[in-house]
């Protein structure tokens, strides 16, 4: 009877150990998720989780009590068979009660660790929200019978901590760096594909990307002018690759809207004068200090494609469309006319030619790395302001210099803008 005793003692240490190991590690958002599903031991579990400390106390009283019943009745139930059995052998006989006790002792305690402490908390992690549910309503039951001892405890300990000075963190439910590594994982074992994991770490990106890093520089811009003649307007037109031109007097100094090449279709297939005043829009104009994420959200909100970039001084910088946002996060998406050139080319010596309007970050996914330490890259996006930063001038061809273990050559200039970079990656460290 006593042993029958002893096992379910054990047996209900297991449960205290592994309702602890549930709760603690059950997932908050999947907790959440269940209870709005209609589920309410999964609103009980999720009370217990926010408020841990009522529940860990009646956990502690639990498994202290269940170790003095374990001794005492195991003293009683064993060590005195045992100590009877091993007088029985001449040669150990002065001994057998120390014998009796040690071997009582250690007993008991493999079988509290392996039954009552691995073995459950191993299932606890195997489905923490699953049996965080089922222990839950029993454990708030014996929170309220546990009550008086539980309070004096947990007062206790509070007490104890604000003498500390040690409080919880204020931190959010869950951050960037914990769904990275959630999506790193699903990726690993197959249950996201690795085009998701690279979208999902794009998007937590969007708000540290300022607005400078997927513009269309000024320089870039393909612009027409209002006063153009209609040979000049129909030959712009046509020979330019996108869907919307920035309409211009005299230059980027004097915009006057945005032409929607579409709108103008029906004046350039009939003899029809073109009027590009009947038909600009609006320009959305922005500042250049706004991330790619309030980028989306202007664009949402102004139910419009493209915007223009302006400084503090309000001059022209270059201009975003939503294409670009979208290309921030997927990726470089197919040009309909003729593949983007790359940006990118890896030589046979294991060198990169690369371009001097690629940004850190492209150059960061390309190499592997985060940007250079001390190199913030406030006041510049691409490689060639990178290059322009760390010189403190204009480059000129052949000039080189290191970063981070990198060499960095400019190849070839145009005019005042790094065109193409040479670079020479660190060497790779032999494998032990």
């Amino acid at each position: 009877m006593d042993i029958a005793l002893i096992f379910f003692l054990i047996l209900c240490n297991g449960i205290f150990a592994m309702s602890e190991i549930a709760v603690v590690s059950a997932r908050k958002t999947r907790l959440q998720r269940l209870m709005e599903e209609g589920r309410a031991d999964a609103a009980a579990a999720l009370a217990l989780h926010n408020e841990p400390s009522t529940f860990l106390s009646t956990v502690q009283v639990g498994i202290t009590t269940i170790g003095i019943l374990s001794g005492a009745i195991g003293e009683n139930a064993l060590a005195m068979p045992m100590r009877e059995w091993l007088r029985e052998f001449p040669a150990i006989a002065p001994y057998a009660d120390g014998l009796a006790f040690a071997m009582v002792i250690a007993f008991i305690t493999f079988l509290s660790v392996v039954v009552g402490e691995l073995v459950p908390k191993r299932l606890a992690l195997l489905a923490p929200e699953t049996i965080a549910m089922l222990i839950a309503r029993p454990m708030t039951w014996l929170s309220v019978i546990a009550r008086p001892i539980v309070f004096a405890l947990s007062w206790s300990s509070s007490a104890i901590l604000k003498l500390l000075r040690a409080s919880r963190p204020d931190e959010p439910p869950v951050t960037n760096e914990e769904i990275k590594t959630l999506m790193e994982q699903g990726a690993e074992f197959g249950v996201f594909h690795a085009s998701e994991q690279a979208i999902v770490s794009n998007v937590l990106r969007l708000d540290e990307q300022r607005i400078g890093a997927i513009m269309t520089p000024r320089k870039d811009i393909v612009w027409i002018d209002l006063e153009d003649d209609r040979d000049a307007i129909r030959a712009a037109v046509l020979e330019s690759p996108y869907s919307r031109i920035v309409v211009c007097r005299h230059g980027l100094e004097n915009i006057e809207g945005i032409l929607q090449i579409s709108d103008l279709t029906k004046q350039l297939l009939t003899d029809q004068p073109i009027s590009l005043e009947s038909v600009l829009r609006t320009p959305l104009y922005v500042p250049e200090t706004i991330t790619t994420t309030q980028m989306l959200e202007s664009f949402r909100r102004a139910r419009l494609h493209f915007g223009l970039i302006v400084d503090e001084y309000g001059d022209l910088q270059g201009l975003v469309t939503l294409t670009d946002v979208l290309t921030a996060i997927v990726g470089d998406l197919p040009n309909d006319s003729e593949a983007a050139a790359a940006d990118a080319v890896r030589r046979e010596d294991g060198t990169w030619l690369i371009d001097g309007a690629m940004t850190l970050e492209r150059f960061g996914q390309l190499m592997n790395i985060d940007r250079f330490e001390n190199d913030r890259g406030d006041d510049f996006h691409t490689m060639g302001g990178f290059a322009m930063h760390y010189l403190g001038r204009i480059p000129a061809v052949a000039d080189r210099f290191e970063r981070g273990g990198f060499t960095f050559e400019i190849v070839d200039m145009d005019r005042n803008r790094v065109d193409k970079m040479l670079v020479t990656p660190p060497p790779e460290e032999p494998e032990l």
